[in-house]
């Protein structure tokens, strides 16, 4: 049996991963840099360093780190042309601490690159059926919109509706799919120009407020508020109103709203992308936030 080691016993050594530029995009270039600090009272023998992207890492030895000792390395890396959402980086650290024992350490890092389109964008899953109820979790306490309900009113998937002169084409999902995007400061990517840009949307769990932005080819900027109301109840602002929704025990009927909002665009400009407001980062129980089904962008008269 090996001798207990006192000067062995220690919190793993810190390493410190950065991304730069912070908000790249698909098919550029990207610089990470990694930071290991021995702040043991021992030497970390037959370092290795690794600086990963999508589980696929380059390792750099780095030998011995003698106590107080750091060491910096970096890499770039190209991503993808068609990378997209959110793309994480690893800086993972393997040493030797005796003969017979080893350890590790490790940081990771993210960046959440521009989508595509909107449905490359759906992150939560809002609709389900009566025989599956709890396929689905709008607002983080088991509740969803209906299938059966949403198809009374002609949003079936796949379909376009209009509502207030906007077409719309509602989200081509089968229910307990990701069908909407709970809207967090996403990048979705656009093309074209027009006199409005359109969501169809409602919020959960109180008013879903933030600010969002338009940004044109030209690089200019133009940010823009929401304020959508709670979904619950037959609001008369709505654009439609289903007669019920589901919860985890059955049929709640209660009927349930959907809105439409948006932000008039600048004339003749060319369109690059939308930043969804920042509403939440994600659905939980008595904290609002804000599902986008569809956009559309409505052509200039």
């Amino acid at each position: 049996m090996t001798a207990y080691r006192p000067e062995g016993d220690f919190l793993s050594p810190p390493v410190s991963l950065t991304v730069t530029p912070a908000a790249p995009e698909a098919g550029k270039t990207v610089t990470l840099t990694a930071t290991l600090t021995n702040s043991t009272r021992i030497e970390l023998r037959g370092t290795v360093l690794y600086l990963a992207v999508d589980n696929t890492g380059k390792p750099d030895n780095l030998g011995t780190l003698t106590p107080g000792r750091s060491v910096t390395r970096t890499w770039r890396t190209r991503l993808a042309d068609d990378a997209e959402g959110r793309a994480v980086f690893t800086a993972h650290a393997l040493f030797d601490v005796d003969s017979h024992a080893s350890d590790c350490t490790r940081a990771t890092s993210s960046v959440l690159l521009p989508y595509r389109s909107l449905p490359k964008a759906f992150d939560n899953a809002g609709i389900s059926t009566e025989d599956a109820l709890t396929v689905a979790n709008i607002d983080g306490s088991n509740s969803s919109l209906s299938a059966e309900a949403l198809a009374s009113v002609g949003l079936t998937p796949g379909a376009t509706v209009t509502y207030d002169g906007v077409p719309f084409t509602w989200p081509d999902t089968q229910p307990g799919s990701q069908d909407n995007v709970i809207s967090s400061g996403q990048t979705v990517l656009l093309s074209g120009s027009g006199s409005r840009l359109s969501f169809l949307g409602t919020s959960t769990w109180g008013e879903g407020k933030g600010e969002g932005k338009v940004v044109y080819a030209d690089g200019t900027e133009q940010v823009f508020s929401v304020a959508v109301p709670d979904w619950y109840g037959a609001n008369s602002s709505a654009a439609v109103v289903l007669p019920y929704r589901h919860i985890s025990t059955g049929r709640d009927d209660n009927p349930v709203s959907l809105f439409t909002f948006g932000v008039d665009l600048a004339a003749g400009k060319e369109l690059r992308s939308v930043v969804l407001p920042k509403v939440s980062d994600g659905i939980q129980a008595d904290a609002p936030a804000l599902h986008i089904f569809a956009l559309t962008i409505t052509a200039s008269n």
